[in-house]
């Protein structure tokens, strides 16, 4: 039987064991975070920019651009950055550093970018370049639950054409083929008319059951490309009314009084959710 000593001192026992299991995770959770900020490096926004103008100075190379390979390329950036004048005395930073904080800032000021887009839509009369900057901020905390401190980078990037360019390549690219598609029908309904001229004779029948079933195929397609359209676009409505919906919700539950350019933002959006 145990007496009140011996379970006193198993608790004591349980509970040092407890304590030092504790201390030992979070000494591994720590390491792993110095590890991590030893791995990247701590970034100023000094760093940032320069880096920034040695990505955005490395691809318009008109010698070189983004054709070279992704490794050569990379040292070509880090070269850059530990030879700016800016940054004399500072630690230099290997060309896998520049690459993931570059791919760091780019993710984020693409999310950015797609929030001021949505603020500049929701934009009211009355609301100055800082009330909408401000309101970014609020939709970004919103999609993403953290600030947006990569501010200084955005500034750099949002006027500049290559990167503008590349940030919307996926559009781009759909517009592309859409107009290689339309310039073969063009070339095909030439050729055609210039075969009617050479010729009146009337076609026979199998070229107008060709013809027929060809007409047949094309209905089916627009159809399909009609339902995929509706799909898509209800899709965009409903993601834009979460976001709404979201956005409405941090301001309904902010505990300070809300300013003026907010109370009228949120007049707007109930409006807008109410008459949906």
């Amino acid at each position: 039987m145990k007496t009140p000593e011996g379970s006193a001192k198993q608790r004591s026992t349980i509970g040092v064991q407890h304590s030092a299991v504790k201390l030992l995770k979070d000494a591994s959770s720590k390491r792993a975070v110095l590890q991590s900020v030893k791995k990247e490096g701590v970034w100023s926004p000094t760093d940032d920019v320069v880096l920034i103008s040695a990505w955005l100075n490395t691809s318009k190379d008109p010698v070189v651009g983004n054709e070279q390979r992704s490794v050569a390329f990379w040292k070509r950036i880090a070269a850059y950055f530990n030879t700016s004048p800016k940054l004399v005395g500072c630690e230099t930073r290997e060309s896998s550093q520049c690459k993931q904080r570059w791919h760091k800032i780019n993710y984020l000021v693409c999310k950015f970018c797609g929030a001021f887009e949505a603020a500049t839509r929701e934009r009211s009369s009355g609301q100055n370049e800082n009330d909408v900057l401000k309101l970014v901020h609020e939709i970004f905390f919103s999609n993403h639950k953290k600030k947006f401190i990569l501010e200084h980078a955005w500034k750099e990037l949002r006027n500049d054409q290559k990167w503008s360019e590349l940030s919307t390549a996926k559009n781009d690219g759909s517009s592309k083929k859409r107009k290689v598609d339309d310039a073969s029908q063009s070339e095909s309904s030439q050729a055609i008319e210039t075969d009617d001229e050479r010729t009146n004779r009337p076609r026979g029948v199998k070229a107008s059951k060709a013809n027929g079933k060809k007409a047949m195929v094309d209905g089916k397609d627009f159809a399909k490309f009609q339902t995929m359209w509706t799909i898509k676009k209800q899709d965009l409505e409903i993601k834009e009314r979460l976001s709404k919906m979201k956005l409405l919700d941090s301001l309904l539950g902010k505990q300070e009084t809300l300013q003026d350019y907010e109370e009228a933002l949120k007049k707007k959006l109930i409006t807008e959710l109410m008459s949906n």
